[in-house]
């Protein structure tokens, strides 16, 4: 295997996007990340990929070249685009992330997705939907939900103080402070006097002996905190359950993410401890992959 070749500083006076484009070609060569360094580009220059390459004989100065370069030595290095920049897209929202967060993946939309569905389909009379979300991280999941469906009142729990900074930060860009609150909370432990129409968590799933599916610059870059989730990757979710059935009341619908290969034991897991429910369906990601359970009371 080629080893990849450090990016070289080509720092002048000033210089043409598009020698800056080939000059990144010529060290990075073709590779599937060149979106990432395209993005990056766009970024240092405070323009979209479309200006770039429609005003490639536009120059830049010194010090955007060098900012160039830098961050292109750090995507080389596996650090990811999102940290890079600052902000995710999620469900055609920017959200502001960090190393403190985990970086919203688009499978995670599906929990958006099927919690709009049911409350279009079960709660257009209702003036207000609460709504749980434990190990909000950066909020992306409950924020997009409370953006899009006015009737959400929304409570996020989550038990980093440094990923709560994440999520106010975005709470407060949003401005729907009236309408979600965000806690720090053990999973549902700060959650017995919110009785929710709706649960949804996204937690660690990843295990550290079983279902080890985790990519190298994601466990270098993204905290182990909202990774890892015990030797089956389960343990977090097993304890929300025993939090649940401890509380005087239950959610009309509870929505998880977890991971890959996980969907059998998810199933019976669940079957074990909500014996009661009405429904319980696993559903699968874009990929055709099992990503989503739904569960129903």
């Amino acid at each position: 295997m080629k080893r990849a070749r450090r990016a070289r500083f080509f720092v002048m006076k000033m210089v043409k996007i598009n020698q800056l484009i080939k000059q990144t070609r010529e060290n990075w060569g073709e590779n599937p990340d060149n979106l990432a360094i395209e993005v990056w580009l766009a970024e240092c220059v405070g323009k979209d990929k479309t200006y770039l390459f429609i005003n490639g004989e536009i120059e830049v100065d010194g010090e955007v070249e060098q900012r160039y370069w830098q961050g292109v030595n750090r995507l080389m290095a596996g650090e990811p685009l999102a940290q890079l920049i600052g902000y995710k897209e999620f469900y055609g929202i920017k959200f502001q992330v960090n190393a403190d967060v985990l970086i919203p993946r688009p499978e995670s939309e599906l929990l958006v997705d099927l919690s709009r569905k049911f409350i279009q389909e079960n709660c257009q009379n209702l003036a207000e939907i609460r709504v749980i979300d434990v190990g909000t991280g950066s909020g992306c999941i409950l924020l997009s939900l409370a953006v899009v469906e006015n009737q959400v009142k929304g409570l996020g729990l989550e038990i980093s103080e440094e990923a709560l900074k994440v999520a106010r930060t975005n709470l407060e860009f949003l401005k729907i402070e009236e309408r979600v609150n965000l806690k720090k909370s053990d999973l549902l432990q700060e959650a017995a006097d919110f009785p929710a129409d709706i649960i949804l968590a996204n937690l660690p799933y990843i295990g550290t002996e079983k279902f080890n599916f985790v990519a190298n610059d994601v466990e270098k870059y993204e905290p182990a905190v909202a990774l890892f989730g015990g030797s089956d990757g389960l343990d977090l979710y097993r304890k929300m359950f025993d939090q649940l059935q401890k509380f005087p009341w239950k959610p009309r619908l509870m929505i998880g993410e977890f991971g890959f290969g996980q969907a059998e034991i998810m199933e019976t897991v669940l079957k074990e401890k909500f014996p009661e429910a009405i429904a319980m369906e696993i559903i699968n990601d874009l990929a055709g992959i099992p990503r989503v359970f739904v569960l129903k009371w």
